[in-house]
């Protein structure tokens, strides 16, 4: 039966068997990336003497495209998009529906976020007791959606 070969990337390679859990090191063979100090350079620019000066220096990093200056605005102004858009309706929303809960009054009719319909039969602080034919059940205040006001129309938030 014939051996299965099995590929070892160079970096899991033991370089000893007296320790197996050091890995071997990585370091490149070949300069074919760096220029050599007596090869001559296209341009012959500044930058090129430079580095021939002193092939240790650190080069400048290119400049990218999140570094242009006239993207700064672009932070402040989607923050403000997302405050006229998505904070400040719910905010809206909650003062609604608190004014609502706090507007309700013994005998209204009203509606949870259940669906169930039922008259107000006692107010407590944080509970809701509703008369819902001839049962009484008790629910949290926040579990009203709406109050159908006498007037006809339904208060909703």
């Amino acid at each position: 039966m014939p051996q299965p070969i099995f590929f070892v990337p160079v970096a899991f390679a033991r370089t000893s068997t007296a320790q197996p859990w050091r890995i071997a090191p990585q370091d490149p063979q070949s300069t074919g990336d760096a220029p050599s100090a007596t090869a001559p350079t296209a341009g012959g620019g500044q930058a090129n003497a430079q580095q021939q000066a002193d092939p240790n220096a650190p080069k400048s990093a290119p400049q990218g495209p999140c570094a242009d200056p006239t993207l700064m605005w672009m932070l402040p102004a989607m923050l403000v998009v997302m405050w006229l858009f998505v904070m400040r309706p719910e905010q809206k929303r909650r003062k609604e529906q608190q004014a609502l809960l706090s507007s309700i009054k013994v005998g209204d009719k009203v509606v949870t976020a259940g669906g169930m319909h039922g008259v107000v039969g006692k107010l407590d602080e944080k509970t809701v007791s509703l008369r819902i034919g001839s049962t009484e059940v008790t629910f949290d205040r926040t579990a009203i959606a709406r109050v159908e006001r006498a007037d006809g129309a339904p208060k909703a938030n």
